[in-house]
């Protein structure tokens, strides 16, 4: 079968400069054949997921689905290529990149999570440490904003697969302040139900844009580095260029 992507740009923000997201997906590439679905609804990102899921799967040629959020920067352009090969050679179905929480104290969106009867418990196993480089660590939940998913996993769910604030799961959080339980949550949960694992490729090392970067330190440092050559060498660039009329002495 000839692989197909359906990658499915999730608005988040307004604050995202307008540059941001059409330049790294035009640097990033596509280990097959890829099309682009576009949803804007960022008041609810569940209805938002589940438009663009029920979207791609109106395409039958279409064989994974890759969610982007418009707020997610993505500097190693391989980093798509290795998530896809990686389902691909190990028979699994749900892999997500590493990316950092917006908010303080920014852990590493690296989710352990249990569901019981009465309660819902998650934890970051990686709070205040760096994760381990070059790894595919499988977790408890997977973040869904630079998420890669096949076919599969949506034809053996019933609908819905994503639920932004789902009442059942927030009763039984422990932690009642704060944002409701995510889509991402829901999803994660549901998916292992139904026999997935759940996987962080964190050779897919991403930024969240906040907006300012939030990432491993050495990555955001080096979109800053990589700005600050690019403009040097633009300057130097205009600098060689002589006035009209100007000529040699």
């Amino acid at each position: 079968m000839i692989a197909l992507i359906v990658i499915g740009h999730c608005k988040r923000t307004e604050h995202v400069p307008h540059w941001q997201h059409q330049a790294t997906m035009a640097a990033l590439k596509k280990p097959c054949l890829s099309m682009d679905i576009y949803e804007s609804h960022i008041f609810d990102i569940g209805a938002s997921r589940q438009a663009i899921a029920e979207s791609f799967l109106s395409f039958p040629e279409a064989t994974h689905l890759l969610f982007v959020d418009d707020d997610i920067t993505i500097p190693d352009s391989d980093s798509l290529v290795r998530m896809f090969n990686f389902l691909e050679k190990n028979n699994e179905s749900i892999v997500s990149g590493l990316y950092y929480n917006k908010t303080p104290p920014h852990h590493p969106l690296i989710m352990a999570c249990e569901e019981t009867e009465t309660e819902l418990r998650f934890a970051f196993p990686y709070a205040g440490k760096e994760p381990p480089r070059n790894h595919v660590i499988k977790v408890g939940a997977v973040p869904c904003g630079f998420l890669l998913i096949k076919r599969q996993v949506f034809e053996k769910i019933p609908k819905p697969w994503f639920v932004y604030g789902d009442p059942e799961l927030a009763r039984k959080q422990l932690l009642k302040r704060g944002a409701p339980p995510g889509e991402d949550i829901y999803f994660s949960l549901k998916a292992r139900k139904h026999g997935f694992n759940l996987w962080v490729d964190t050779r897919a090392d991403l930024l969240h844009y906040v907006p300012t970067f939030v990432g491993r330190k050495e990555v955001v440092d080096s979109i800053f580095t990589t700005k600050t050559e690019a403009l040097s060498q633009a300057k130097a660039e205009l600098l060689k260029v002589k006035p009209k009329g100007e000529t040699e002495n």
